[in-house]
């Protein structure tokens, strides 16, 4: 039967009662959110966060006009209807953290919009460490200590830089025939591999050394190779050793 006829789309009865039923789902999933959001942000200001310092909050409902495809494929019920008219949602609460950006040497905002709110308790992997839900205050703890963080970690990688700066032009004053570099090394801790910055010296004859740097230019042996002894046999070795001591 022919009940409507909906900016040009004739529906029929199951039709008809599939749109008003979107609509009216839209209206109370906007209304649930909008709730939702504004018991989050009372419980933030609660625990100590400003609203923007600490979050922003660009929650809105508004009125969308869009075409709207209902029904399903599988079965071909499937129809569409053109400038459904219903209650929508945007936007939302984000807390307002730091990042330090090692390439361009420089503190970077940021936002976190990934977290829940349940039960007067928030879940926030990226500032919590795990899935675990924290009461609002300690979720505050943990926002100013990972921006805390970010400060430390700019100071502390520019106290290192300045570190290898001195050590290298030391190195490469005292060795000049030597060829000393930065790399990348990765120590093993039990199961897991920890990447650390070290300087490696190459010498002529395929020997190397490598190197960890203080961060006042200092440094001490790491790793050694010496490419004459590598080539040595057992007896050989041995002679060596014994020399060493005369």
């Amino acid at each position: 039967m022919q009940l409507d006829l909906f900016q040009g789309v004739v529906l029929n009865a199951k039709q008809q009662t599939q749109l008003e039923e979107f609509i009216n789902d839209q209206a109370i999933r906007s209304q649930s959110a909008k709730i939702k959001n504004e018991q989050t942000e009372v419980a933030l200001i609660d625990a100590g966060f400003v609203k923007g310092v600490d979050f922003n909050n660009n929650f809105e409902i508004y009125n969308v006009v869009e075409d709207v495809e209902l029904g399903y494929s599988f079965n071909n019920s499937n129809f569409l209807v053109n400038d459904v008219s219903y209650t929508g949602k945007r936007g939302g609460i984000s807390l307002l953290s730091k990042r330090y950006n090692r390439t361009d040497d420089k503190i970077d905002d940021i936002e976190i919009n990934f977290f829940d709110f349940a039960g007067g308790k928030f879940e926030c992997e990226s500032l919590v460490g795990s899935y675990r839900y924290v009461k609002p205050a300690t979720l505050l703890t943990k926002l100013n200590f990972k921006r805390d963080r970010a400060e430390y970690e700019m100071e502390e990688t520019r106290r290192s830089n300045r570190g290898f700066e001195i050590a290298l032009k030391t190195l490469r004053k005292k060795f000049p025939t030597a060829n000393f570099n930065i790399f990348t090394d990765f120590d093993r801790y039990s199961r897991r591999f920890v990447s650390t910055q070290r300087v490696k010296g190459q010498f002529d004859n395929g020997s190397y050394i490598v190197l960890n740097i203080s961060n006042d230019g200092s440094y001490r042996i790491a790793k050694k190779y010496d490419a004459e002894l590598a080539t040595m046999k057992s007896d050989q070795v041995m002679e060596f050793f014994t020399n060493q001591n005369k």
